[in-house]
């Protein structure tokens, strides 16, 4: 980028062009240049730049490294050698060269591993950032996450527990800390390991990093629910409309979320003239049929006396 000068602002002892006497000088930002507009003499070489840093985005525009992130083992605040073979300037590193390249990356690799701890997190994480692109969910949930496990690695919670369970354990307090309807069905299915190890793993888990977790938004999970069915936006008001009725006579207290959720969307899609078997909704939400029936038995009274 080639900007011009301002004339009352002195670029080290550079103001007028002292071959042509020309005061029409420019700034070339990318070279580091002052160059005379006229006659195109290089005044001053090497000039710094006050823009701020850019970060790391691929291998061809690089320079200071990835940002400070939970992500990485070592915070990415390490130094690493580059994988491209290539020097400063970017030119190809000789051939005879490459293979000492080579032995340093092993070395480097090594030696950030040297630590059984550093060993342990490394795969926590890279298990975690697994589980997370098959969930789909979002950075921030993950750094989270990043964030308990760390804090249950350093307790000693890893040991004897299989590193699926732990970071599968992390991801879901993770995602109920923020808020986003994920259920311990969700995290076994993708992974090796059982529901029932999975929310032994979850309770033990709350109690050594001693957190407080909010309760299961059913807002949530309602939309969470008629988005994978297909419910208009008619159903999903009619719906909110039953979950509020039933939030306010404390019918809810100790009721599984998604399976209420999915009661109040057959309820509601019956009444808008939308009608879902029991059977999809059941799947969509990970319940079983006698579940929604029974939840459809209790919100059908409580709209009786509502006179609704």
């Amino acid at each position: 980028m080639i900007s011009e000068a301002k004339p009352t602002v002195a670029l080290g002892s550079v103001n007028v062009c002292p071959v042509c006497a020309s005061a029409s000088i420019i700034i070339d930002s990318v070279a580091g240049e002052v160059l005379c507009r006229l006659c195109g003499a290089v005044l001053t070489e090497s000039v710094p730049t006050l823009a701020p840093e850019w970060r790391k985005s691929d291998e061809d525009n690089s320079r200071v490294g990835l940002p400070y992130t939970l992500l990485s083992h070592d915070k990415g605040l390490s130094t690493t050698i580059s994988t491209s073979f290539r020097d400063a300037n970017g030119k190809a590193i000789p051939e005879d060269d490459v293979e000492v390249i080579s032995r340093l990356l092993l070395l480097d690799r090594r030696a950030s591993m040297q630590n059984s701890a550093n060993r342990s997190l490394h795969k926590g994480l890279k298990e975690l950032e697994k589980i997370a692109d098959k969930l789909g969910v979002s950075k921030t949930i993950l750094e989270q996450a990043a964030w308990i496990y760390r804090k249950v690695l350093k307790e000693g919670f890893t040991r004897g527990r299989p590193i699926q369970a732990t970071a599968a354990a992390a991801l879901y307090v993770a995602c109920r800390d923020l808020e986003t309807p994920r259920t311990l069905k969700d995290f076994a299915a993708i992974i090796n390991v059982s529901k029932k190890e999975l929310a032994r793993c979850y309770r033990k888990m709350i109690t050594v990093i001693d957190i407080q977790l909010p309760t299961v938004d059913l807002m949530r999970c309602v939309s969470r629910v008629a988005a994978s069915v297909g419910f208009s936006e008619k159903v999903k008001r009619r719906a909110l409309e039953l979950v509020r009725l039933a939030q306010k006579s404390g019918n809810l207290v100790g009721k599984d979320p998604m399976g209420t959720a999915a009661a109040v969307l057959y309820i509601a899609g019956t009444l808008e003239g939308e009608p879902v078997r029991q059977k999809d909704l059941a799947k969509a939400a990970g319940v079983t049929e006698v579940t929604i029936r029974n939840r459809c038995r209790s919100l059908k009274s409580l709209m009786k006396i509502n006179n609704l």
